[in-house]
Formats: structure tokens, C-alpha cells, sequence
């Protein structure tokens, strides 16, 4: 389903619950009840027509008919059994026994007999920063489903012991089986659907349900994905209530900001101060060992306060239920403000071999990122040379370069991330119209310049188009900063104005995008697709190219810029990897991976949409197409021994 579909379902579903919640509770009912009905009506109409078959034959002696019903009846069966089978998959971290870590099964049971809910089954200890519970389902429900936390060792290694509980009773609020039994339902249905929903968007599996299965879930999954994001996000809210009560309101609000601002913390400082250990480091070293003391000890106190009002005033994510954080603390009616960090981590609770998880975890991530760790390494490698070949002679570049100089200085953390501006700024000098200089300005964070910020972003709305919900998102966090920091309240009233005119005019070409973006047919094709209207840096090719060197089981691709018909005079980037026999889901989860480094590494991406597809969803002649493209092809492994790069890629250069 395609996102810009789902916002704007959830967007509706939203405004109904709102105005009307009787309705909107009575409709999701119904909806969980089709879904019912429509699977033990198929289990059942199955089962009749196999008796039939059956029983005529004993009875009545064999007919024609009888053949049909024997196959009618298998294939709904095994259609339902498809439909219905669990997509359990173990979670990938360090299952624990309770006897390793007494204290935190202690902590678990007084939370559970608070809650009224099931018991954990077990603990795994995981690579990512967060908290879950997850529920397998046994035997389609005919079993008692089992539980499993899912702590994240970083956030054990984040947060003090007190918080951690308070997220633990949040999260088991879920499991509740008193008041608001609809939302809690609604809640798990939605984590057990995951994999089906997963399913819809590949044609290959759907077509395993079933005809009349297939056409009943593309047309149900997509409104019933949204309408339960809905009523998931108000359990989100209730369920922290709830813990607030346990817990208490202040605890509860600590502890929602504080994982807030270290989530923050830990994407954009720690991430990048442990990649950029490539530059000394040939062999990869795993993160978690270093963690737990810069994670309590190397938090700059001016950084954290910019982080917490930048997650205070950040838009509620349509990729997770949980509301936005002002949400949150205002429906714990708690005062929003940050309080202090914690002082210390729940990594005692671990056990006695806490250290040994760590060194198991840090293993893995090696095995696991070894190849980027190498590609990165060569890409800080290639950006230190270009910004040595450029820095002596900056008085004498011309724009395009300049830019280029300040994007190799902030995309690889060779200076501070808004010490690139003046260079941006020179090359808006020399050339006034300079995309990538305009849109490298509007993206930085300016600290309490907010006035040349919001200058640069209507700038870049009107010359850059195509990336106009980008800007209008940026607008609104500067002006929820102003709003805070008590500025002329009528000058920001007039500013959100103008920026909600941009913004309904922004939506209105996502729609149109949208729309174009889903005429897969015509992606490609004679006319449909051209040269880039802004040729890459031969740095930048050079990184995308190391990119393509390391990933698995690929064997070409080819960058093109598509005209928009949409938007006159704008393109989109579209990326088209050709790996052969890679299932539908690894292929989505290459697409997040490669679209965080190509809008991390390629400036490109801030001035146009970025698609990413595959040729195996772009129909049976997209090969002969891409063939007749020769200036697009980045990538081909099987003409050049050891997997080398093809040389045919000069037009993409500038």
C-alpha cells in the first residue's frame, strides 16, 4: 500500500474518531468481525463442500460434480490455511534465562500482577534502541499465545532502573484484559497481522491466497491497516495512563522524554561518531562495548536541550503508532520540560554475564556490517582527498564546487553541521539560482537564526517543488521553536499562515505524485525517463557506486531522472536495482538501508523525490527498456571481472 495512500486514510479515520468515536469504535468492530466471518465462513464453506464430495460418493455413487467439490473444497482450505498461518518469525537478539537476571523477572511479575496480564515467557536481549513485547500465536489461536520482551541493550544501557519500569508497565499496558478491551484487541490484531500486510504489496505471494482471497484483502487490509493505526495510537495514549497510575505521572513523563531525547542522541551523534571510526579502524569494531559510558557521559548539556524541544515539537510519525511526545505529556497532564538524564543504567539487571552479551552483540554487528563498514571507509577515504584537493584553492571555486566543498565537510562530520553555511551562502553569491546550494541551506539546522532559515525554506519551496512537503515540514519545527521560545506572536501567527498555504498546496502535489507514481507501467520507457537534469559529482558516483559494489546479489543498476508530469519542470530520481531472485521482503528492507545513505551522501536527494524499485515490478519488458538507457547504467557486475563497477556512466557526471 502505497504511504501517501495510508496517510490519508489515517487522516480521515482520525477526523471520524474524533467527531464522531461511537461510529468509529462500531466500525472498526465491524471491520474485525468481517474478517472473522470471512475466514470461518471460507474454513466452513471448505469443510462443507469436502463432506459433500465425500458423502455423495458413498451415498449416491460417483458424478462429475463431485470432482469439483473435492478440489473447490481443498483449495479453500488451503487458501484460508495461507491466509491464516503465522509468520512467527524468532526475534533476532539473546534470549535470557529468568535465572540470569532474577531482578528483572522480580520487576516483570509485580508489574504483571499490577496489570492483570499474561506472563513474559521470555527475555531477548536485542540490537535496537526500544522495548517491546511481542506475542506468538500457536496454532492459529487454538493454543495460549506466548509473550517475549524485547529489551534493546542500548536502552539498558540509556536509562536508570525506575524508567525502565515505567516503560515496561507502559508496554505490558497493552496486554491489559480489564477496561478498553476493544483498543487492547484491535492493538495485538495489528502486531499478528504485520506479516500479512507485509504480504499485500507482493504480487507473488498474494497470488498464493487465492483469487477470491486476494481480492478481498487488497480491498480490506488497506482500510483496516489504517483504522487500526487509529485506535492502536489511542492505546498508545491509554496504556500511558494507565502506567502513569502505576508509576505515577512525573516518573512517566520522565521517562517518555528521556528515551525521546537519547533516541535522538543516539541516531544522529552516536551513529555517526562510531562510523566515523573508519577512518582509522581498516577492520569493523562493534558499538556496544563503548556504549554504555558515552551513552551516560558524553550528552552535551546545550545539545540535549535543542534535542528535547526538537522531539517536544515534532509531528506524531505515520511509521509507529505512538503519538508525538506534547501528545503524550498532554494527556499525562504533565508539565512539559526536561528534567535531568539518568545518572546511571540497568545493565546489573542483565546478570552476572552482561558483559558477555555485549561481546556476543558486537560480534554480530561486525559479521552483520562488515562490507559497509569497508564501503564507508573508502567513501570517508575519497571525501578527505576532495575536500584536501578543494580547500586550498576555495577563494578561486566557482559555485558548484563550493557547494561541493561544504556537502563533503558536513556529510562525512569533517566540521561542525552548520559550519558549511558561509560556504553555501558564497555560492548563493556567485550563483543566486544554484539548486543545490539553495537546498543545501534550507536543510541545516541555523540555531537561533530561524529568520534566514525560513528565508532559505520559502526559497527552496518555490525554485525545488518537488520537495515541497520536505520544506513545510522543516517550517513547522521552526516555528513550533518560536511558538516555545515566546516570540511576537503575531509575527508567527502571520508566518504559520503563510506556511499552511504552502503546506495545503504541498499536499496537493504529494497527491499528484502520488498518483504519477503509481502508473508503474509507464516508469520507463522511450520518453518516460531521461539523463539527470543535475549530473552527480564524480565524488558522489563514486560513493554510490562503492554502495552498489557491497550489496548482495546484485547485478546492475541504473539511476534516471523521470520528467513529472505533475510538476512541470521537475523530476524525480528514480533508482532501478536488478537482483535477481531476492525475496520481496529483503528487497523493501534494502530499500530503507539504501534510501538513509543516498539522502545521507548524495545531495541530489534534497533537491528531487528519490524511487527506489526493482525490475521485477516493472513488468516483463523492463530489462529490453533499461538496455535502450545505456547513459543510466551505474552498475554491472556481470561484464566486469570481480564485480567491478561498469565505466559507461560519464553522462551521470557534472
Amino acid at each position: 500500500m502505497e504511504q501517501i495512500d495510508f496517510v490519508q486514510r489515517v487522516d480521515a479515520y482520525t477526523r471520524a474518531a474524533a467527531s464522531e468515536p461511537a461510529v468509529f469504535r462500531r466500525h472498526v468492530f465491524g471491520m474485525l468481525l468481517l474478517a472473522g466471518l470471512w475466514i470461518w465462513g471460507g474454513l466452513l464453506l471448505g469443510l462443507v463442500l469436502l463432506a459433500w464430495s465425500v458423502l455423495s460418493f458413498v451415498y449416491l455413487g460417483f458424478h462429475g460434480l463431485q470432482i469439483f467439490g473435492l478440489f473447490a473444497g481443498l483449495a479453500l482450505l488451503l487458501s484460508v490455511l495461507r491466509l491464516t498461518r503465522s509468520d512467527w518469525v524468532a526475534p533476532e537478539g539473546i534470549a535470557v534465562p529468568a535465572a540470569e537476571c532474577p531482578r528483572l523477572f522480580e520487576a516483570l511479575e509485580r508489574v504483571r500482577q499490577k496489570v492483570r496480564g499474561p506472563r513474559i515467557s521470555q527475555l531477548v536481549i536485542t540490537e535496537d534502541y526500544g522495548l517491546r513485547i511481542a506475542q506468538q500465536m500457536r496454532l492459529g489461536g487454538l493454543l495460549p499465545a506466548r509473550y517475549h520482551l524485547l529489551l534493546g541493550l542500548p536502552l539498558a544501557m540509556a536509562i536508570d532502573r525506575p524508567r525502565l519500569v515505567a516503560l515496561i508497565a507502559q508496554e505490558y499496558s497493552h496486554l491489559r484484559r480489564r477496561q478498553g478491551w476493544l483498543q487492547a484487541a484491535v492493538y495485538r490484531a495489528r502486531r499478528r497481522l504485520q506479516g500479512l500486510h507485509e504480504r499485500l504489496a507482493d504480487a507473488r505471494q498474494m497470488t498464493h491466497l487465492g483469487w477470491a482471497n486476494e481480492r478481498f484483502m487488497r480491498w480490506y487490509l488497506p482500510r483496516w491497516w489504517a483504522a487500526s493505526f487509529v485506535v492502536a495510537r489511542q492505546d498508545e495514549a491509554v496504556a500511558d495512563r494507565m502506567a502513569a497510575r502505576w508509576v505515577s505521572k512525573p516518573l512517566m513523563g520522565e521517562a517518555l522524554s528521556e528515551v525521546a531525547v537519547r533516541g535522538r542522541w543516539f541516531r544522529e551523534q552516536f551513529w555517526t561518531m562510531h562510523w566515523l571510526r573508519a577512518r582509522e579502524l581498516a577492520s569493523p569494531i562493534g558499538p556496544f562495548s563503548l556504549m554504555a559510558g558515552v551513552m551516560n557521559h558524553s550528552m552535551d548539556v546545550n545539545w540535549v536541550y535543542q534535542g528535547w524541544k526538537q522531539e517536544y515539537h515534532a509531528p506524531a510519525s505515520y511509521q509507529d503508532t505512538p503519538p508525538s511526545l506534547r501528545e503524550r505529556l498532554r494527556g499525562l497532564d504533565v508539565p512539559p520540560g526536561l528534567t535531568p538524564m539518568s545518572s546511571s543504567n540497568c545493565l546489573a539487571w542483565l546478570g552476572k554475564r552482561s558483559e558477555r552479551w555485549i561481546e556476543l552483540l558486537d560480534q554480530r554487528w561486525c559479521v552483520r556490517h562488515g562490507h559497509d563498514w569497508v564501503a564507508y571507509r573508502q567513501i570517508l577515504s575519497a571525501s578527505a582527498a576532495r575536500v584536501a584537493a578543494l580547500m586550498p584553492r576555495e577563494p578561486y571555486l566557482d559555485a558548484d564546487q563550493l557547494v561541493e566543498l561544504g556537502w563533503q565537510l558536513q556529510s562525512t562530520a569533517l566540521q561542525h553541521q552548520d559550519a558549511p553555511l558561509p560556504i553555501y551562502q558564497r555560492a548563493l553569491e556567485l550563483e543566486p539560482g544554484n539548486a543545490r546550494a539553495l537546498a543545501a541551506c534550507a536543510s541545516l539546522h541555523m540555531g537561533m537564526d530561524w529568520e534566514a532559515q525560513l528565508q532559505y525554506l520559502a526559497q527552496a519551496f518555490a525554485q525545488l517543488p518537488a520537495m515541497g512537503a520536505a520544506w513545510c515540514q522543516l517550517a513547522s519545527g521552526v516555528l513550533d521553536v518560536l511558538e516555545d521560545e515566546d516570540f511576537d506572536e503575531a509575527s508567527v501567527r502571520q508566518l504559520r499562515s503563510d506556511w499552511r498555504a504552502r503546506e495545503a498546496l504541498a499536499r496537493t502535489q504529494l497527491q499528484a505524485l502520488r498518483d504519477e507514481r503509481l502508473a508503474q507501467g509507464s516508469l520507463l520507457g522511450a520518453r518516460a525517463c531521461t539523463a539527470l537534469p543535475h549530473p552527480l559529482w564524480a565524488s558522489e558516483l563514486a560513493a554510490l557506486q562503492l554502495h552498489l559494489q557491497h550489496c548482495p546479489r546484485l547485478r546492475r543498476a541504473w539511476l534516471l531522472a523521470r520528467p513529472l508530469r505533475s510538476l512541470p519542470g521537475a523530476y524525480a530520481l528514480v533508482l532501478v536495482l536488478d537482483r535477481p531472485g531476492v525475496h520481496y521482503q529483503d528487497n523493501k528492507r534494502l530499500e530503507l538501508q539504501w534510501r538513509g545513505y543516498l539522502e545521507r551522501e548524495l545531495l541530489l536527494c534534497k533537491l528531487v523525490p528519490l524511487w527506489i524499485t526493482h525490475v521485477e515490478e516493472l513488468g516483463p519488458t523492463a530489462l529490453r527498456q533499461l538496455a535502450a538507457m545505456p547513459w543510466g547504467l551505474v552498475y554491472d557486475r556481470t561484464e566486469q571481472p570481480g564485480g567491478a563497477p561498469s565505466s559507461g556512466t560519464a553522462p551521470l557526471t557534472g
